[in-house]
């Protein structure tokens, strides 16, 4: 439970929140922790005569009946309430539960009318009782979920090893990098135009039913809230670009409810997406600036690493620092990968060929130990949900839930751990199936939904074949293919490899976007000094040389005036150079010189 919590609080300050979502967040990711250890216990303590951690069987079933209808009405119910309650665009919590119920009988209808193909299926197979519907429920959310928990656990497999490896190169690494930098200020130019249009709405209101005089009016506070939420560099963008819009008057006979909830329900989704993608921003520009860093004390003759963005590795001496971050961790990296490979190797092997052939089973009954055999199987199944959820964060279909750490708001939340609950039981049964023996008390109770009928038999054994398809998808990189002739660019994962030349492309823009970024963190005070003696090519030293020089050498710039009329110096050699050196350097400093601004300037 601590862990859950403290896993929780790292994206949201959960207990800042009521306990009708922080209690059904922490449970929802407490039950599939749990399960990581009940499911080993389990099925080791029916296949080895003697362990340290008997538990009566009766205790166990209770735990597994528990934690599975807790899960079920968490990931079907609750959670889905709660995220439509936040996602709700009404300004008292009336209106928001209402609206939220109203969404929910929605969804339910639906799975209703799924469930009603389903009972006919099943009076036809095995007669329609009541112990028959409750296990026909089980059975169909089982293979929804299943299917589900399959495909991204296939891309996990070859995502995570291939991006680890990716990550055994410092220069691999920046480079990978880059590439993510174009599309990620593309998505936060949208994000910010499309916010700027609602908050600009905002604070036309605000100047004309904010004040004193305007007390009486009914959604005064609803407007004053929404203002509030403005960041304060987007609000002075928009009266700098839109000064005559700001002063604006607008009737009160065009605020309604429906007009005010469809606002706030926009304004709210358009400033989280602004506030996900600058803090996906500024973590990749860190990362960015510390690999260049270390890329720089590589080739550099003082073999010394020096951070100029922060001093968080100070502990460490410029030289050992280097060693350390810039061959020894790549290398430990490299190995780490290999290891997930084999992994992923032994999973995918294991659900292809079926449990006679699995050498996952084979591992776990060569050794007598019970303790290795409950190390072995925690961590492979460990391994398979995580690889599981981290491709869910990765899906670009749901591109408008975003985990930031330390701010994500409460739709996003509720979704990612509806479905890491909702994908831990498949995924436990799942692993069973993986054994030649499948002797267990989860598979006693668990299983006879799943051997109810035929054909939900056949789909639970024949699912896990197809794991094959995504790992093919994955491998050769035909996400993207597919989706440029499918015309689904929003759909597939964000961490596919481009082809090469468009990569290339996005490395040059890339590398223009971080300089800019550079040079105006360094104007206000944000950076070291900039001391980068080789980069991650050749050309970079004189790409960023070339984009300085285009900053300070601007046709539209104006002269550098000193305050005084020049006079010949009458310093004559090499002092009156000296002097007349100085005395430009500090008309540089002294001097404002304006800049038109770029298309894709204020990243952040």
């Amino acid at each position: 439970m601590l862990l859950s919590l403290c896993g929780i609080r790292y994206y949201i300050r959960i207990l800042r929140y009521p306990a009708f979502l922080s209690v059904p967040v922490v449970l929802a990711v407490f039950m599939p922790l749990s399960i990581i250890f009940l499911l080993p216990i389990d099925y080791i303590s029916h296949h080895v005569k003697h362990t340290f951690f008997d538990v009566p069987e009766s205790v166990v079933l209770l735990l597994w009946k528990s934690n599975y209808w807790i899960t079920f009405f968490l990931t079907w119910l609750i959670l889905p309430f709660l995220q439509s309650f936040y996602s709700s665009g009404h300004y008292n919590s009336a209106g928001k539960v209402k609206d939220a119920i109203r969404r929910n009988l929605r969804f339910q209808l639906i799975m209703l009318a799924v469930s009603v193909f389903g009972a006919i299926y099943l009076m036809l197979e095995a007669g329609l009782t009541v112990g028959h519907m409750k296990l026909m429920v089980i059975a169909l959310a089982h293979l929804y979920s299943l299917l589900l928990a399959l495909w991204l656990m296939s891309h996990g497999m070859v995502s995570i090893p291939r991006t680890m490896w990716i990550s055994g190169s410092v220069l691999s690494e920046l480079n990978y990098h880059y590439v993510k930098i174009p599309p990620l200020v593309d998505h936060l130019e949208d994000a910010k135009v499309s916010f700027q249009e609602d908050a600009l709405q905002v604070m036309v209101m605000a100047r004309n039913f904010g004040g004193p005089d305007a007390e009486a009016f009914q959604f005064r506070d609803w407007i004053l809230s929404l203002a509030r939420k403005i960041p304060d560099d987007i609000c002075s963008a928009i009266e700098r670009q839109f000064p005559d819009a700001v002063n604006e008057t607008i009737s009160r006979d065009k605020l309604t409810v429906d007009y005010m909830t469809r606002l706030n329900a926009r304004f709210n989704v358009n400033l989280e997406r602004v506030v996900a993608y600058k803090a996906e921003f500024d973590t990749l520009f860190r990362k960015i600036i510390i690999l260049e860093d270390i890329e720089s004390a590589k080739a550099s003759q003082e073999r010394e690493v020096h951070y100029r963005l922060d001093n968080f590795r100070a502990n460490l001496s410029p030289r050992l620092g280097l060693y350390v971050h810039g061959y020894f961790a790549p290398a430990v990296r490299r190995l780490w990968s290999v290891c997930l490979f084999a992994m992923s190797f032994l999973i995918l092997e294991s659900e292809m060929l079926g449990s006679h052939l699995s050498l996952v089973n084979r591992l776990l009954v060569a050794s007598p130990s019970s303790l290795w055999k409950l190390v072995f199987s925690c961590t492979t199944f460990s391994y398979m949900l995580f690889a599981a959820l981290n491709s869910l964060t990765k899906v670009k279909i749901f591109n408008m839930y975003h985990l930031v750490p330390h701010n994500s708001d409460p739709v996003s939340v509720c979704f990612f751990t509806t479905y890491i609950a909702r994908l831990t039981i498949p995924l436990s049964y799942n692993f069973l199936t993986l054994f030649a023996s499948r002797e267990s008390v989860f598979e006693s109770w668990f299983g006879k939904s799943i051997h109810l009928t035929g054909l939900f038999n056949i789909l639970n054994d024949w699912l896990p074949r197809l794991v094959l398809l995504p790992v093919v998808l994955t491998t050769f990189n035909i996400y993207d293919r597919l989706k440029r002739r499918l015309g689904l660019d929003s759909w597939a994962f964000d961490d596919d490899d481009e082809p090469g030349q468009r990569a290339d492309l996005q490395i040059v823009e890339a590398k223009r976007i971080v300089n800019r970024e550079m040079f105006k963190r360094s104007q206000q005070g944000d950076l070291r000094e900039f001391n980068l003696a080789a980069a991650a090519n050749s050309n970079y030293h004189a790409n960023r040389q070339s984009f300085h020089d285009s900053l300070t050498n601007r046709i539209d710039n104006p002269a550098i005036d000193s305050d005084q009329p020049s006079e010949p110096d009458s310093k004559p050699g090499i002092w009156g150079r000296m002097n007349n050196a100085v005395n430009v350097v500090a008309a540089r400093f002294t001097t404002n010189t304006p800049t038109q601004p770029y298309r894709d300037d204020d990243v952040l």
